[in-house]
């Protein structure tokens, strides 16, 4: 089955089992969700060419509306597609002495609000919603020294960036883990993220005179991103 197709099932299913899970349970759902997971990204369309996966971070929090079981939500991910570590001399003359490492990394930022279905219980709950947000695609570069008392990087620059309008589906599974409302968070989440203009590791080249040359791709940036996590409610 499809990732759009099995959150769109997850969907349908979500509101009138979560209903019936809480009639006459007077803990859960709890009115307000929090959360945060490890995430792996594949890349999907064009963005497949050019990308392999992506690794991050994601959070959440949301607040049941009334007594129903639906919930306002908020998400912020952050992932990383590549990342390159050069040694050069700092300069010329008596810098060339000098050795630096100039990190380079490739990174989303996205966030986005919108609306779930489904909320923990005693139970495993499965939830599905959509969102609308952004997403911030940049490439930056910082110098730090090569040894521990100057590892701390003292220079940084963007050397691209674009932003763009996202939107989302998502949809996973709470796992209780205890009695305390900490639950397991399953989940998946596919990312319609639009023309985008980025920079990927093989992009960044240099001419003959040492100055960099930047070849940015633009295509669609869509990805999908499965994540697992912990949850906590809060009555």
């Amino acid at each position: 089955m499809k990732p759009i197709a099995l959150i769109s099932l997850l969907a349908a299913v979500a509101a009138p089992l979560d209903a019936q899970s809480y009639q006459g349970d007077g803990e859960f759902p709890r009115s307000a969700i929090a959360g945060g997971a490890l995430q792996f990204g594949s890349p999907q369309g064009e963005f497949s060419r050019n990308v392999d996966a992506t690794f991050g971070l994601a959070g959440f929090f949301g607040v049941r509306l009334g007594s129903s079981p639906f919930a306002i939500r908020g998400d912020l991910g952050y992932n990383i597609y590549g990342s390159r570590t050069r040694r050069v001399p700092l300069g010329s003359g008596p810098l060339g002495l000098i050795h630096v490492d100039v990190n380079t990394t490739n990174n989303i930022l996205d966030g986005g609000i919108g609306l779930q279905a489904g909320l923990p219980g005693r139970s495993v709950q499965p939830y599905a919603g959509g969102s609308i947000g952004f997403s911030y695609f940049f490439t930056s570069s910082s110098v730090s020294g090569t040894n521990q008392s100057t590892s701390d990087a003292f220079a940084s620059s963007t050397n691209a960036d674009d932003g763009t309008f996202a939107k989302s589906l998502f949809g996973g599974f709470y796992v209780p883990l205890g009695s305390k409302g900490a639950q397991l968070d399953i989940g998946a989440r596919y990312h319609w993220n639009g023309d985008a203009r980025y920079l990927t590791e093989r992009d960044i080249s240099f001419d003959g005179g040492g100055n960099p040359v930047l070849s940015p791709h633009r295509t669609r940036a869509d990805l999908l991103t499965i994540s697992v996590g912990i949850a906590f409610g809060r009555r």
